[in-house]
């Protein structure tokens, strides 16, 4: 007989392969977009060098522009190989965690009609950024993909006792007629990714919340994350 245990973490591992395959697109658009100041720096670089007198100040000036950018998009993309590979122990501030995954899908989502708004700034604890670059990455997509239309999507947050409770809704009942013309317009590129990389289901999120001890609870408007205590410190902000 099979080990609870074991079918337990292969259901994980299967589903963060599956919010991996679903995330790629972006974070592939993020690597190559933190490169692009080096590109444009080099292509000045070499056009003052073509001069007939080259301006050996601007040179220098403009070197030491392409050291700061690779030094930017060299910490960049090492904060985004953490999508792939992320430290369980490793925290981060909720609100700044919460608002990096935001950013990392909000292409995605604008595309199919859906405006994120972070309210978590007001609940000052740290998060294990394994559980927000997971399970609220996932239970995000999985409410968004179920939703029958776009809406705006509200992210909320509290500490009860030592626990930290995390809320996504969908607050609109109807969606605007601007992310509707948005959801149903012409987007090839995009929509040839979402046929390859598959909707996030309610099953793989459970998996990853049942491996990693965050509590769910989700109905068709709204899920609820309860993080364990161990992930979250009691600072509220006054």
């Amino acid at each position: 007989m099979q080990n609870p245990s074991i079918d337990l973490k292969r259901g994980a591992e299967g589903a963060r392969y599956a919010l991996l395959r679903r995330l790629a697109p972006a974070i592939l658009h993020q690597i190559a977009g933190s490169f692009q100041p080096v590109i444009m720096m080099s292509a000045i670089i070499e056009k003052r060098v073509q001069a007939a007198a080259p301006d050996l100040a601007a040179l220098a000036k403009t070197s030491k522009n392409i050291g700061q950018f690779a030094t930017s998009a060299t910490r960049s993309n090492l904060d985004l190989i953490g999508w792939i590979a992320p430290q369980p122990q490793s925290l981060v501030p909720l609100d700044a965690g919460v608002q990096q995954s935001l950013h990392l899908v909000a292409t995605e989502l604008s595309f199919r009609g859906f405006k994120c708004l972070n309210q978590t700034q007001d609940v000052a604890v740290e998060v294990a950024l394994s559980h927000v670059r997971g399970v609220f990455v996932a239970a995000l997509l999985a409410l968004t993909d179920s939703a029958a239309i776009p809406s705006t999507v509200l992210v909320t947050a509290q500490l009860v006792g030592m626990e930290l409770v995390v809320t996504i809704a969908l607050t609109d009942a109807n969606a605007t007629t601007e992310s509707a013309a948005v959801a149903t317009g012409p987007h090839e590129d995009f929509d040839l990714r979402m046929a390859m990389y598959r909707k996030i289901e309610w099953a793989d999120v459970e998996a990853m919340a049942a491996a990693d001890g965050v509590v769910l609870q989700h109905s068709p408007q709204k899920l609820v994350l309860r993080l364990p205590t161990a992930t979250a410190t009691a600072t509220l902000s006054a």
